[in-house]
């Protein structure tokens, strides 16, 4: 079995009167897969091998949001590697970090 991944763009959702985030909107949304992701998942603990899986560390299926730092990692890594993405990842990176929305990958394998 392959591995199915998204990486969506999104931005918080902020209440007008208290600031506080009330939701997310999702400004874009890419879909990709492959063997190419594994070593930048592996980095971001998001992908654990199943021997070594525990419940605190199982991210299978699970939405992670990448710090600034991992987008921009994810950023680099994507320059150097073929990575099969529908889309253009990197500007979607670049925009995101530029404008402080978030990153968020899921992963199935």
């Amino acid at each position: 079995m392959g591995l199915d991944i998204s990486i969506t763009r999104r931005k918080k959702k902020l209440c007008p009167y208290c600031s506080e985030v009330v939701g997310f909107e999702t400004i874009a949304e890419l879909k990709g897969g492959g063997r190419a992701w594994y070593p930048i998942l592996e980095r971001f603990g998001y992908y654990v091998p199943h021997e070594l899986r525990t419940e605190e560390n199982d991210w299978y299926g699970k939405d992670m949001v990448l710090t600034a730092e991992q987008a921009d990692e994810l950023y680099r890594f994507s320059q150097h590697h073929d990575l099969y993405v529908q889309g253009g990842l990197l500007p979607m990176i670049a925009q995101a970090l530029n404008e402080g929305d978030e990153i968020v990958i899921n992963a199935d394998w």
